[in-house]
């Protein structure tokens, strides 16, 4: 009777964790997502916060939950690629129009990179949206932020994901699109050197507003390489 009882209990606890778990997955996920929108990351941050309490008492209560190490890096990558996504997507596309993508770019060009206030030939200051394709006038980094759009940041938010979920091709994506990242930031910079009077010649602070907000995000693949290289893959399921 007793071991009856004692089972029922575990049981129980066991179910109770599962649900602590798969809640905090929830707010976990949405948090990295609304934190990606820039505008509500004040709400997103207490919503990742609260999600990774909830699978530390789901843990606690004996639930099986993926190592704490996936979950910061897959995060981190989530919302990296979420930021990246949306901020770049309202150039590229038709919303470079709205005055949050207005103000978010000219603000930017000003502060590191002229290229996103003044036109390519410097003949029409603070000309954002000047060009047919509108948004930012210089043509290589139209050609870049095309690419992150289209194909590498949705690759990073599919890796990431899959990566959260143990599933081992999350794993690879998340290689491939954090090498493909670190790429298009190799392409960026050099482009950014041979345009330098245009790019940093005329912002404010030139090659240190550069670095502090163009130079120190990508610095994400760097860190996260090395460890999605030397993991043990047999942790993530086929």
């Amino acid at each position: 009777m007793a071991t009856g009882l004692a089972a029922a209990s575990k049981a129980s606890m066991e179910s109770d964790g599962e649900a602590l778990r798969r809640r905090g997955d929830l707010l976990f996920y949405s948090g990295c997502l609304v934190c990606g929108t820039w505008v509500f990351g004040i709400i997103g941050a207490p919503m990742l916060l609260y999600g990774m309490l909830l699978l530390r008492k789901a843990e606690r209560q004996g639930a099986a939950i993926r190592p704490w190490s996936i979950t910061i890096v897959g995060g981190l990558i989530l919302i990296d690629a979420s930021v990246n996504y949306l901020a770049r997507g309202f150039d590229l596309l038709p919303a470079h129009y709205c005055q949050l993508a207005r103000s978010l770019w000219i603000n930017y060009g000003m502060f590191g990179d002229g290229g996103y206030a003044l036109y390519y030939n410097l003949s029409a200051p603070l000309s954002y949206n000047t060009a047919a394709y509108g948004g930012v006038s210089v043509p290589i980094e139209k050609s870049i932020l095309s690419v992150m759009i289209l194909m590498v940041m949705p690759i990073r938010i599919a890796g990431a994901w899959g990566l959260l979920h143990m599933k081992r091709w999350g794993l690879q994506w998340s290689i491939v699109g954090n090498w493909m990242y670190l790429t298009l930031w190799i392409i960026s910079a050099a482009a950014m050197a041979f345009q330098f009077d245009i790019r940093f010649g005329t912002s404010e602070f030139g090659v240190l507003g550069f670095w502090i907000i163009g130079g120190l995000p990508f610095l994400g693949p760097l860190v996260l390489l090395p460890y999605l290289h030397t993991v043990r893959r047999e942790l993530w399921s086929e």
